[in-house]
């Protein structure tokens, strides 16, 4: 219910407040194990029934009001006859009486008047019109002392007005009762406003078990990962560093070898039949030539073992609650090798193209093995959502672009005084960091949601949901940084990381900020 201000009324600034909530019906008084709230409350439905007022309730920042069924039944109505709402109550009220409403309410809003009352005409369903009285007061404010809430009541004054008559009892009585009926919503607020809280504090004690919850998954999946890492690359590298180690002797003492049967041959040109014999179904020749290449092969292949060894304990550091400087292009290279299987071309699909456009970055503090796994979290599923295009698409060519480089801090927290900058304001003093892929983008709406635990669009036994969730806390928490993802439908995605290239720098920046 609205009513338009004069224009000596100043409009209050709207305040967000809970909805008025509807009275409930009366309730037998005689029913047991009712609480002092609700037995007081079907009293007071019971005093309205017994002296023939009508209750309304009416919020005057979101203009709803509520009309109890007595209300209604005053006018003759039925209680689905009239809605809760202004329009229903102005269309009922006589438009001559519209103008001394509004100057009641507006002397009871500035103070001049302790009650907002008022007598006024109503049509009733038979559409004759009767005389209400209606009084009320505001019963809530907010932190500025602007009314947010009224309440009052509706009596028929028929026929005291065909008397011309008028009751001040009637007056001191329902003054009495309405002091009752601020007193009853008070303490129905009051209880209300505890259950609010005890709500917000569940809802804060939730949030922490969660995030809880993914610290504590993260940091088993962490020292699980690692040290399972750790212990194949040690197992790999002891007999891969023997045959590596031997290959080198083995193929001089091929060569040897050879060089003796060539010398024979070249003395003895004319051997016995039997080793004629053997030579024609040996086809030495063939042999020579073939068993260096084997060798050397062999030999290549180790070196190729080895680096991955060295890729699988470099991923797998131990950063034992400290920051390191490291060189995050080597942390790059690690991964790539340990994933060369999954970009290498395949009978089904084509070769997945690593395109690598690193800047000349320092060495940078922080979390090595931690970084590593963000690092393989984004390549993991660049390369998942490639594999799903190339799937639909047999001429499609796989990329993934890597680019790193070193920027100007963007964001101004500290002042141009500070004398631990030295006076360099325009030192670059922060890493970028950008993964693209040209797989089939992500929709908008599955964009937003990317980063939150345990989302994931992957079929189920493929993905935990955990992989971005895990690399955001990982950025932001542990390192300061930001991640973002850029997206665009048919074209690919981007993950854009951004942290600082020394710890110390960060938290200087912090200290001296002016927030």
């Amino acid at each position: 219910m609205h009513i338009e201000e004069p224009n000596t009324y100043e409009p209050e600034t709207p305040f967000s407040v809970p909805d008025s909530q509807s009275f409930p019906e009366a309730k037998d008084l005689s029913q047991e194990n009712l609480d002092p709230c609700q037995s007081s409350q079907a009293a007071l439905e019971m005093a309205l029934i017994a002296s023939g007022l009508g209750l309304w309730d009416w919020n005057l920042v979101t203009d709803k009001t509520y009309y109890d069924p007595q209300w209604k039944s005053i006018l003759g109505y039925q209680v689905d006859e009239i809605d809760n709402d202004y329009q229903s109550f102005e269309q009922l009220v006589h438009p001559q009486d519209l103008p001394r409403i509004r100057q009641a309410l507006h002397d009871y809003l500035q103070g001049y008047t302790p009650v907002f009352e008022v007598e006024l005409r109503m049509l009733t369903k038979s559409g004759e019109w009767k005389w209400i009285l209606t009084c009320g007061k505001v019963f809530q404010w907010d932190e500025s002392g602007k009314p947010i809430r009224m309440a009052g009541t509706h009596k028929d004054i028929t026929q005291d007005k065909a008397m011309s008559t008028t009751s001040c009892a009637y007056a001191n009585q329902q003054y009495q009762f309405f002091e009752q009926l601020q007193r009853e919503i008070a303490q129905r607020q009051s209880i209300e406003d505890q259950v609010r809280e005890k709500s917000q504090q569940l809802e804060t004690t939730l949030e922490e078990l969660k995030y809880t919850q993914r610290q504590l998954l993260q940091n088993q999946k962490m020292a699980n990962l690692g040290q399972l890492v750790a212990d194949m690359a040690n197992e790999i590298n002891n007999p891969v560093s023997f045959i590596y180690g031997n290959l080198h002797p083995a193929s001089q003492y091929a060569e040897d070898l050879i060089k003796i049967i060539e010398l024979y041959q070249h003395h003895y040109p004319t051997p016995t039949p039997v080793i004629a014999l053997h030579l024609q179904r040996l086809d030495l020749g063939f042999v020579k030539t073939d068993f260096l290449k084997l060798l050397w092969s062999m030999r290549a292949g180790s070196e190729r073992v080895k680096e991955i060894v060295f890729a699988l304990q470099n991923f797998s550091t131990s950063d034992e609650g400290q920051m390191k400087k490291v060189d995050l292009h080597q942390g790059f290279d690690s991964v790539l090798r340990i994933l060369q299987h999954r970009l290498k071309e395949k009978p089904d699909r084509a070769r997945i193209q690593v395109i690598k456009t690193f800047g000349e970055l320092p060495l940078i503090e922080c979390y090595p093995g931690e970084l590593n796994q963000v690092f393989m979290n984004i390549l993991t599923n660049a390369i998942d959502a490639l594999e799903e295009r190339m799937k639909h698409d047999n001429s499609f060519t796989p990329k993934i672009l890597i680019h790193t480089e070193i920027v100007s801090s963007h964001l101004s927290l500290v002042n141009s005084n500070e004398h631990w900058l030295n006076n360099q304001q325009d030192k670059k003093h922060k890493a970028i960091i950008r993964i693209f892929d040209n797989g089939k983008g992500i929709l908008p709406h599955i964009q937003r949601h990317i980063f939150e635990p345990f989302f994931t669009t992957k079929p189920v036994g493929k993905g935990q949901g955990l992989g971005l969730s895990i690399s955001r806390q990982i950025i932001v928490e542990k390192h300061q940084g930001k991640l973002k993802c850029n997206s665009q439908l048919g074209q690919g995605t981007e993950l854009v990381i951004e942290i600082n290239t020394t710890a110390r720098h960060y938290a200087a920046m912090r200290k001296h900020a002016s927030l």
